[in-house]
């Protein structure tokens, strides 16, 4: 499963727009438990697409989303029952 996402992952970070790649993110962080290469996903793309400037100064906003969701869904998956 994690395999799939992975896949999953770099297709949607290399041909999908980045809010398929986001929702993917998600179910991949609530259905695997320790998901932490996301936040390598979220630098990938930060080298891929970001930009010098970043978005209101700030370079790096795809590995900020990466760790806040990476976060979130530790702290969601605890409190869910489908465990």
């Amino acid at each position: 499963m994690r395999t799939a996402f992975n896949i999953g992952l770099i297709i949607c970070l290399l041909f999908l727009p980045w809010w398929l790649g986001a929702i993917v993110l998600v179910a991949a962080c609530l259905a695997i438990r320790g998901f932490y290469e996301a936040i390598l996903y979220g630098i990938l793309a930060d080298a891929l697409y970001g930009t010098t400037l970043g978005i209101h100064g700030f370079q790096y906003p795809a590995t900020a989303l990466a760790v806040i969701l990476v976060l979130i869904s530790a702290f969601l998956r605890d409190k869910l029952a489908w465990q």
